[in-house]
Parts: structure tokens; sequence; C-alpha cells
């Protein structure tokens, strides 16, 4: 087992979602206005919940703090059969990525990903050994719409930079803890395949991708407001 990283009021929203999508840029985006301290989502496989994804936002003088952590555990019957884990913190100034910290425990095998602004370039330190990025790479943390245009992105599990395209797949009704709520949902197509879902003010309110052993992995948001999407 393991995994890859692979309604009747949507009309007033597409508008806005698309202008959003198209224009918004990381700059544009307060995550403390948008989200509050903490967003937080329950992890489902295959409709049974296995996990918890919890998103903290912390402003720090400048700076934004951004920690997250994944944790799963699929059980069979009372042994824990497969077990992953997932933390970074992040600190971003007036919209740019200033530094990252990943760690990775994928049943056992763990990795680490670094990453730091040095003048006009990324500094990514991961298993695969040292890279560099153009300073306005996006990571996966997938709270920040700002990355709908984008090409390229940094996996912060892996370390690598991966080519992209984020299409829009059209608005769609998202189902959240707290009731349904109006979003636009986007695939992720090329080095990563996933497809996650933003409201019209960019909000993240739900992704989905396939685990390695075919199950479905869904992210039901807990602090979601139904109909307006807001965190």
């Amino acid at each position: 087992m393991g995994l890859s990283y692979r309604t009747s009021r949507l009309i007033p929203f597409i508008a806005a979602i698309v202008l959003t999508s198209a224009n918004a840029g990381a700059k544009d985006i307060d995550p403390l206005t948008l989200y509050g301290p903490e967003h937080r989502f329950t992890v489902v496989r295959n409709d049974s919940p296995v996990g918890e994804h919890t998103v903290t936002f912390t402003r720090r003088g400048e700076d934004v703090e951004v920690r997250a952590r994944f944790d799963i555990q699929i059980r069979f019957l009372v042994f824990t059969a497969y077990r992953y884990e997932y933390e970074s913190t992040a600190v971003w100034r007036d919209g740019r990525l200033l530094s990252l910290s990943a760690y990775t425990n994928d049943d056992g095998e763990e990795s680490r990903v670094r990453a730091v602004l040095e003048e006009d370039r990324i500094r990514i330190d991961g298993p695969g050994g040292t890279i560099f990025a153009d300073p306005g790479i996006i990571p996966t943390d997938h709270w920040n719409a700002a990355v709908l245009p984008a090409d390229r992105v940094l996996n912060t599990i892996t370390g690598g930079v991966n080519r992209v395209k984020i299409l829009d797949q059209g608005a769609e009704a998202v189902n959240t803890a707290n009731g349904p709520v109006p979003a636009r949902r986007y695939q992720y197509t090329g080095e990563l395949e996933n497809e996650v879902w933003y409201d019209a003010d960019g909000r993240w309110v739900r992704m989905r991708f396939k685990g390695r052993d075919g199950s479905t992995i869904d992210y039901v948001c807990e602090t979601c407001e139904s109909g307006s999407g807001g965190g």
C-alpha cells in the first residue's frame, strides 16, 4: 500500500471563481484573512475515514508561517496495516515563499525536503539531491490558489519540480461537513495527477487522488461554511 501524490447557488460564483483563477497572484492571497488560523479536512479512503489533514496559519511580523500535517492509518482488524505521516512548515512574505521544510514517513520510509529563497532562486534539497527553481514557484500545499496558472510546482514530498497542466473542469457543489459549498474543480495532469477544488474566493475546499493500490483518497472539509465555502 501507499499513496501517490498523485445547488442551485453555483451560478453567481462561476464568474468570480474564473476571475480569481486567472488574475490572483500569490501576493494577493492573505491566508489568515482567507482561512483564519486553521483549515481542516477529514481524509476518507473508499468512503471510510482514515485520518486528518490540518493546515494552520500564524502571522509572525511581516511573515506568515504555514504548518501542514497529514496523518492517516489504514487498519485491518485490530492492526495498523499502513501508516502515512506528513508535516511541513513554510514561511511566506508578500506572497513569496521564503523557506520550507517537510518530513514524510511513508509506512517507515522517511524523507525530508528543505527549500530556501536565495536571492533570485529557490534552493531545494531533497532525497534526490539539490536542485534550483524560480523564486515564484509554489509548493504542493494546495491552500494557495495562485498555483492554478502554473506549469511547474515544488513537490514537497519528493523535493522535485514537477511539470503539470492544471485544467479547469467547471463548477460543482462540493459536500463538506457543514453542507454543500459552490466551488470549481481543477485537474492536475502531467507529472502529478490530482483533483483540487476551490471556492470563489480561492479557498481550498476539497482534494481527491488515487492511492497506489487503486483506492480513492478524498478530503472532506471540516472548517468550510455551507454556501460560502469559507474556512
